[in-house]
């Protein structure tokens, strides 16, 4: 909960807690001490209360939601209709698939989406025929009549692809559908990927997301997202539920997330519900697809930024699977000869997935991912030194289990992730960061007719290793965090519904136990194919977890990731959305979202004077706030995209003290004034259009991006001081002294514009063995010079990257 302002400690005369445990930490690798078990005693003590009203909510939710004639007070509690739904063709499973079950009079009994395994389980009230629907983008709409007659009634479902560009727009859809529940919301697929032009021939999360209003980037290169006002590491992650640290690789183009890889993602830009926790701003929860249980398949592409191969293996009978997929850079090595300038950038991933139907109502998966990245952001020949890399190893393993005679899911989840980062800021000065999380989830979700509960507890465990650089000295430590949550989905009539929650959640520093409500609603006015809807979200979110930056230079990506101060309340937001969607005619809607989010006790660094010293620490509060605007076209030929973006985010700190630690162990006191700054990820102005034309086997498709100047703090220039620590000991004719940087204030001036086009086309060869796309296109089509950073090192412009000629080739096996 928010802190009251007027409780805090006066930050003007008390000394704060230096940067997350640059000198508390303890040496331990894991925080698996008594530590660990009061903070889960805590969130178990609380939490029977939550689980309590779990249990006797169903009750209450059936009974009041049963309407007259429809309950059979002598049966059981409900009747079950569950099922798979799978592809016709390849047999794959088609997780993301909206089924919606329809009483004889046509109105909504039960709606639900099929999960990761393509699984899906409803409830309805009373025995009787229903029509079941099932539809899903890219797949022609299945409508069945279904008899139920006894307490669990089987109905899979093989869903038929089609060719032709399908419009989601027309596809009807009741409230009950995820799409309904917009505020802060979008779900995406991999048809959405295949809209927004990228010099890969297998398309990627990374540049849809960059299409978004209200998304942020640095530019071509830095690998990090500002959404709607938060930073990179305020961002949740998520891959088949295991967080990633750092999945955006260094080329601004590309993630660890392909097309080919994705059954749908949930992109949350704020005010996401209680299952989500550990970051303030957005997730994005993404969901992989499962292999093909009744064919080999077999992929590859080749194209100068990025090249990969992918597998589908079928395995025990036609009821598992495996999937490979393996990426790698090669611009690196073309570069100088395809464009005369060399881009020292090497990045790749390596993703497996193991899938398996163990029996009807049973299935379990793996999941592993690993990544690499490595570069210069300077480019230019005397920072050849300046050299960032990182890299992610993420594993994971989920059990579903779905009862015979009851309603009930049940989950279980194990998570494993570390990110493993390097920065040489000169060649005598190398910054380190590890961080490791193992973690564990319980889900149990029941199912209410048009209605569901979800209930959950989790447990984190965090170690922490860093060194700063040459002015500080080595950390070891850990945290930890547990708790439980409630997140339930009310249909109070066929045209609204509500979706209330709340996370209860302890944490092993800073304020002890946090209680965060969650509250989303959707309203379709008119009723059930009005063509105007409104909806909202609102919540508290709370992170331990902080990372820091040396915001003075755009080009360090380095972030050091560490606990919050043990004697402060830890970063907290609380998020307010506000949305509207409108169809205007069939092929044409229109959305308009309000937003604001406010932001209490942000890690931020102070900028110390010193040349490639890593900033001291200091808290900020401040706001985030804007509107965003989308138009959609969709045709059988034509998709267009048009969104705008108004933002301002402004940080404000109180007058307080930090300090930085130097390798004798001696600290400097930093007195930092009050002010109030925007940080350089405030953007205000944001113009994103996308547009893709199919005809037969050709597409052509573009983007234009368009973005007012991000603000950055201006050198007066560079002075050398000699130390004056040791008089004595000193030879005042011999001695150097340091380079110390002279600043205006923090962050007064703005860059100039960035804007850029893309344009690629594609043909697609048909052939008995095999499918052969080919692709050519252009990155930054009118060459514009946007501008990357100015080095404080070379006293040199750096651009981003200029016009970019692409091409690449893509064979899919039949």
């Amino acid at each position: 909960m928010r802190t009251n302002r007027r409780n805090r400690p006066n930050r003007a005369s008390n000394q704060y807690r230096v940067f997350p445990g640059m000198t508390e930490l303890t040496d331990c690798k894991w925080a698996c001490t008594p530590m660990v078990c009061t903070v889960f005693l805590r969130a178990l003590c609380v939490g029977c209360i939550l689980l309590l009203g779990c249990v006797v909510l169903p009750g209450i939710c059936s009974v009041a939601l049963a309407q007259d004639g429809h309950a059979e007070p002598d049966g059981p509690q409900g009747y079950i209709i569950r099922g798979i739904v799978r592809d016709a063709g390849s047999r794959v499973t088609l997780p993301g698939a909206n089924v919606v079950v329809s009483d004889s009079l046509g109105q909504v009994a039960a709606a639900a989406s099929t999960g990761d395994d393509g699984r899906y389980a409803l409830r309805v009230l009373a025995t009787g025929r229903y029509a079941v629907q099932v539809t899903f983008v890219g797949y022609a709409v299945s409508t069945d009549s279904l008899l139920v007659d006894g307490e669990v009634t089987e109905h899979n479902v093989r869903l038929r692809a089609v060719t032709a560009f399908m419009d989601e727009v027309i596809i009807e859809k009741t409230s009950q559908s995820d799409e309904d529940f917009s505020a802060g919301m979008t779900r995406v697929d991999a048809s959405d990927l295949r809209r927004v032009p990228t010099p890969d021939v297998s398309f990627d999360l990374a540049g849809y997301l960059q299409s978004r209003p209200g998304v942020v980037t640095t530019g071509d290169r830095g690998g990090g997202l500002f959404i709607r006002g938060g930073t990179p590491t305020q961002n949740l992650i998520l891959l088949d539920g295991i967080p990633v640290f750092q999945p955006f690789h260094i080329v601004g183009f590309f993630s660890a997330f392909p097309a080919d890889n994705i059954a749908w993602a949930d992109v949350y830009a704020g005010g996401f519900p209680a299952q989500f926790g550990g970051r303030m701003s957005s997730v994005v929860d993404i969901a992989t697809r499962n292999g093909d249980t009744h064919n080999y398949r077999a992929s590859a592409s080749i194209a100068p930024f990025l090249s990969g191969v992918r597998l589908e293996v079928p395995m025990l009978q036609e009821r598992a699977s495996v999937v490979l997929s393996l990426r790698e850079s090669v611009i690196d090595i073309v570069s100088e000869d395809l464009l005369g300038e060399d881009l020292p950038f090497r990045f790749g991933d390596r993703f497996a997935k193991f899938h398996a139907h163990l029996n009807a109502t049973s299935s379990v998966s793996v999941t592993m991912l690993q990544t690499f990245d490595e570069g210069n952001l300077d480019s230019t020949d005397d920072a050849l030194s300046r050299r960032s890399t990182w890299k992610n190893d993420a594993y994971g393993a989920r059990y579903r289990y779905i009862p015979p005679e009851s309603a009930v899911m049940t989950e279980i989840m194990f998570y494993y992730s570390r990110l493993r980062s390097r920065f040489r800021a000169t060649p005598d000065d190398l910054r380190t960061s590890d961080i490791d999380d193992l973690s564990m989830r319980f889900d149990f979700v029941y199912l209410l007719g048009p209605s569901e509960v979800r209930f959950g507890m989790f447990g984190t465990a965090n170690s922490f290793s860093f060194d700063t650089g040459r002015n500080s000295r080595a950390n070891n430590g850990g945290m930890s965090s547990g708790g439980m949550f409630v997140q339930s989905r009310i249909a109070l009539s066929d045209a609204v519904r509500i979706e209330p929650g709340v996370r209860l959640e302890a944490f092993s520093r800073g304020q002890g136990t946090s209680l965060s409500p969650r509250l989303r609603a959707s309203w379709q006015i008119g009723g059930v194919g009005a063509r105007h809807r409104l909806s909202a979200a609102w919540g508290m979110y709370k992170q331990q977890l902080v990372g820091l930056n040396r915001e003075q230079d755009i080009s360090d990506v380095f972030t050091t990731w560490a606990p919050s101060p043990d004697s402060d309340t830890v970063p907290e937001a609380t998020h307010l959305i506000l949305g509207w969607k409108g169809v205007a005619a069939p092929w044409l809607e229109f959305s308009v979202e309000a937003y604001r989010k406010w932001l209490d006790n942000i890690a931020w660094p102070v900028t110390t004077r010193e040349l490639n010293s890593l900033p001291a620490a200091s808290t900020v509060d401040g706001t985030a706030e804007g509107v965003d605007v989308g138009m959609s076209v969709r045709t059988t030929r034509v998709g267009v995209d048009i969104g705008y973006s108004l933002a301002r985010v402004e940080y404000r700190r109180e007058a307080q003290f930090s300090r930085n630690f130097f390798p004798t162990g001696l600290t400097q006191t930093i007195r930092v004034d009050a002010q109030s700054f925007n940080p350089p990820h405030d953007r205000r102005h944001q113009v994103n259009a996308t547009g893709r034309y199919e005809a037969g086997r050709w597409a052509v498709s573009a983007r234009w991006q368009f973005g007012t100047g991000l603000p950055f703090t201006p050198l007066n220039g560079f002075y050398t001081r000699v130390p004056v620590t040791n008089p004595q000991g000193m030879n005042h004719l011999t001695e150097s002294g340091s380079t110390f940087i002279s600043q205006s204030g923090p962050f007064t001036r703005r860059q100039p514009a960035y804007h850029r086009l893309d344009l690629t086309a594609e043909h697609v060869l048909q052939r008995a063995e095999a499918d052969i796309t080919l692709q050519g296109g252009l990155i930054n089509v009118y060459d514009r010079r946007n501008l990357f950073e100015y080095s404080i090192f070379s006293g040199s412009r750096i651009d981003q990257l200029p016009l970019i000629p692409t091409f690449g080739v893509r064979i899919d096996l039949r």
